[in-house]
Parts: C-alpha cells; sequence; structure tokens
C-alpha cells in the first residue's frame, strides 16, 4: 500500500510509481507569496503541493492583472511545462503557505512521457483546470460580485482544506478583478448574513452549505471536475 501523502495526485499512483516519483524530488516550505514559476518563462520545477494554495495570475502590458486559476493538494504546478516547449503567460506564486514535494522538470518529463499511468494521472488534472479556467473565464465576465466572490472562496477552502484564510480584501478584489470598496461592501454583507466572519485579514467560512447555495452555478461546475479527479 502507497503511504499517504496528502498529494490527491500522488496518492492516486501505483506504490511503485509514486515511491519513484518521491525519490526524484525532496519536501520543501513555501511560505506565501513565494513565486514557484515567472510569467513567460518555463519553470525549472514542478510542485506537487501536500498542502497551500497556489495562484496563476496574468499581468497585462498596461498592467492590469487577472487571476486564472488555483492549485491546492490536487495536483501540481508545472504540469503544462511537461506538455512542450512554449512557456505559460501566467505568474504562479503562494496564495496560502504549505508544502510541496519539488521535483526538477528536466527528471520529471521523461517518466511523463514514457510511463503510461502518470501521463494519464497529470492530463486528468490539467483537463480539470482547463474545465474550471473556461467556466470562471465566463464568471468574471457575466455574474455579480458577490457570487463570484463565494465562488472563489469555495475554491480556495476546497483546496487549501481550511475554514479560516488569510486574505486582505485588496488581495481579493485583486485576484477577482473588482474595486476594492465592492469587495468590502459584498464582504461586509456576508459577515452580517453569518455566512463567513472577517477580521484582520482573515476569512473564516462559516455556513458552507447556505454559501454554497448563494454561489453561482459556476461553483458546482469547478466542484464537479474536482471531485472527478482520479476515480
Amino acid at each position: 500500500m502507497s503511504p499517504i501523502t496528502g498529494n490527491l495526485l500522488l496518492d492516486a499512483l501505483s506504490p511503485a510509481l509514486q515511491a519513484e516519483i518521491l525519490s526524484l524530488g525532496r519536501t520543501i516550505d513555501l511560505p506565501t507569496r513565494t513565486v514557484l514559476r515567472e510569467q513567460d518563462e518555463r519553470s525549472a520545477y514542478a510542485y506537487f503541493f501536500y498542502s497551500g494554495v497556489a495562484s496563476q495570475v496574468v499581468t497585462m502590458a498596461e498592467g492590469g492583472s487577472a487571476e486564472v486559476g488555483l492549485t491546492g493538494h490536487e495536483g501540481l504546478v508545472g504540469a503544462t511545462d511537461l506538455l512542450g516547449p512554449t512557456p505559460t503567460p501566467s505568474q504562479s506564486s503562494m496564495l496560502m503557505p504549505g508544502s510541496a514535494l519539488r521535483i526538477r522538470c528536466e527528471h520529471l518529463c521523461p517518466l511523463f512521457l514514457n510511463n503510461s499511468e502518470l501521463r494519464g494521472r497529470i492530463l486528468e488534472f490539467l483537463q480539470q483546470q482547463s474545465i474550471a479556467l473556461e467556466q470562471t473565464s465566463a464568471c468574471n465576465r457575466l455574474h455579480q460580485a458577490e457570487p463570484r466572490l463565494i465562488r472563489w472562496l469555495l475554491m480556495c477552502h476546497d483546496r487549501s482544506r481550511l475554514n479560516t484564510m488569510s486574505l486582505t480584501q485588496e488581495f481579493m478584489a485583486n485576484m477577482l478583478g473588482a474595486r476594492r470598496t465592492t469587495v468590502t461592501l459584498v464582504a461586509n454583507s456576508l459577515q452580517e448574513r453569518g455566512l463567513i466572519s472577517y477580521r484582520r485579514g482573515k476569512v473564516t467560512l462559516l455556513a458552507h452549505q447556505e454559501l454554497e447555495h448563494a454561489a453561482c452555478h459556476c461553483y458546482r461546475v469547478c466542484q464537479r471536475a474536482l471531485r472527478n479527479l482520479y476515480q
């Protein structure tokens, strides 16, 4: 039986393959704001998260930025660098602190190309990321701030497994592409209704079922894709 690492992808692998991958890297701590991959650059490492959450953000030439993805214990950062030579346009950095198995991409890539089990699991993870990207892109364009914020908080929770998360209003506004005053109004409304607690940059989810009901359908699409991983 394979040891339980806490990373869903690694824990879905056969014992021999999991042991081989674990032997290729080492576990490191990743504080908040640690940059894992720069924008428009190929990553030297892949990170299989045991805990913590990374955010993928695209910054435009004129200076604006928007979040395009979240990664937590369900997978890894660096998977796209295994697919081909073109670097991703997003920067990946730690939204919430955690730890990960760090492996050089040059060591992981041959195993990805030659081992169908690993390749299948990583492609499955990338499919889930693609589904989430498609749905949240439409969500950010078409839905109001409140259901979008709730959807994002629930997605952060699903990937961090934490009820209390360190998230400033300024940071949430940047991630959602909204004004800080808008996030303040929405957060205050959710707190008054007993759905969250927000104090000194810490958000606590208090009523998961009610939050899920208040979120837009986009959350359920993303949640279903996450739950279907590695079945």
